[in-house]
């Protein structure tokens, strides 16, 4: 298995908080499936490898049900609960994950248009699309490969260069900072809007209700409170303590809510991309 990350440079820096890229084959255990929660940032997907399938939200019982195959290149808006992924024979993924509220003024249409959603881009951006995923296939590397996709992105910031929300980013990075351990009347206050008016600045620039996103950001701050494997149920009840849930039980149901699952069979079930994408994978940082 190979997982890494890569410098952005100062034009995207603003709108993107990482590109990453992915690699397994089945030998790795690439056929396991695998189960992505929420943490608040939409993505730009890229494969050029074998395609991804989307089960079914029914396959808690890990059978197959009616699997949808994914496109060469999606975008994965915010998901609101947990995403159950089967990765092809030999997997090679690209992911631009955008901060929160900045995918909008990049991508040009609002992200309530893609919450729970992977809308196609070959669809959205059509031969221009098409070309982005060719001339990725061509490469012989993945900086070269990532370097492709920096540009387009560039290209397009040369093309309609238009900045983020700077009310709604200095709401989520309160909500973020703090675990979502602020109020939403506070954040309306700060705002200096009403709790609708903000929500819907939210449900535009973001994809979800402030409401939302602050427990999201409080459930990912769990991982940075403990490892992967077994643990003993003080440590659990510590972890919930240290990040902002009254108690393990409080926890439990915004695990069961995001992942599906209790804490404890969450970790024990994670490897390859889903134990990436909460950062049990140490990424080269090329």
């Amino acid at each position: 298995m190979f997982y890494a990350e890569f410098a952005l440079g100062p034009q995207l820096s603003r709108y993107v908080q990482t590109i990453w890229v992915f690699e397994s084959k089945v030998a790795d255990g690439a056929g396991d499936m695998q189960r992505i929660v929420p943490d608040g940032h939409p993505e730009l997907i890229l494969h050029y490898g074998d395609l991804f399938h989307e089960q079914a939200d029914a396959v808690d019982q890990q059978c197959a049900k009616n699997p949808i195959q994914q496109s060469r290149i999606l975008f994965a808006g915010q998901i609101s609960r947990r995403l159950i992924l089967e990765p092809g024979a030999a997997c090679g993924v690209i992911g631009v994950r955008f901060r929160p509220a900045a995918a909008s003024a990049l991508l040009g249409f609002g992200m309530h248009e893609a919450t729970d959603t992977r809308l196609d881009m070959l669809d959205v951006w059509g031969r221009a699309g098409e070309n982005l995923v060719d001339q990725v296939h061509s490469q012989r590397n993945s900086a070269d490969r990532v370097a492709v996709i920096r540009q387009y992105l560039i290209r397009k910031l040369d093309v309609n260069l238009t900045l983020p929300d700077a009310l709604v980013t200095g709401c989520v990075d309160l909500l973020q900072r703090s675990a979502g351990q602020v109020s939403i009347d506070a954040l309306a206050r700060r705002a200096g809007l009403s709790g609708r008016q903000l929500e819907r600045r939210f449900l535009h620039h973001v994809g979800v209700p402030p409401r939302l996103l602050a427990s999201i950001f409080r459930f990912r701050r769990v991982f940075e409170s403990i490892e992967q494997g077994a643990m003993p149920s003080a440590r659990w009840t510590a972890a919930a303590l240290q990040t902002g849930y009254f108690d393990q039980a409080h926890m439990n149901r915004d695990f069961k809510r995001f992942a599906g699952l209790p804490p404890q069979a969450f970790y024990r079930g994670l490897g390859g991309l889903s134990a990436a994408m909460i950062g049990l994978a140490e990424p080269d940082n090329s």
